[in-house]
């Protein structure tokens, strides 16, 4: 049987509000430890993701992010639905060049898929990756 995305989903579904502001995102990811999260609307569905760049690239402009809320950042996201083929996931990821997706079920946030943990997880990931740069 087809292994889906949900066999792989890390994490419980941690995400950053829209409404938070951009140093409280930044406390979320150094408190999870990742590099990036997803930016979620009031019913938990994926309206984006934060990641530390974006972090840096208001820090830099000398923008305050205590002043800024999240969602005005959030500009469209690829997610990955729980019950997609792991195979169909990953193909997605290498070809995005996504270093991680949401995973959602029914459009709500569940979990993330990383690749740092699915190489190596998913059987052949090297025919996989073939594939999915050979379609590019």
């Amino acid at each position: 049987m087809c292994k889906t995305a949900r066999e792989f989903v890390t994490g419980v579904g941690e995400c950053v509000s829209e409404y938070e502001t951009v140093l409280e995102g930044a406390r979320k990811l150094a408190a999870f430890g990742v590099d990036a999260l997803p930016v979620c609307g009031d019913d938990r569905n994926v309206v984006g993701m934060l990641s530390e760049r974006d972090v840096v690239r208001i820090v830099a402009e000398r923008r305050d992010p205590d002043a800024i809320r999240v969602g005005l950042l959030a500009d469209g996201v690829s997610v990955v639905d729980a019950n997609a083929p792991i195979s169909e996931a990953w193909t997605t990821m290498i070809e995005r060049d996504l270093d991680s997706a949401p995973v959602t079920e029914e459009g709500r946030l569940i979990g993330m898929l990383r690749r740092t943990h699915l190489d190596g997880r998913i059987g052949e990931p090297a025919e996989i990756r073939a594939a999915a740069l050979a379609r590019l």
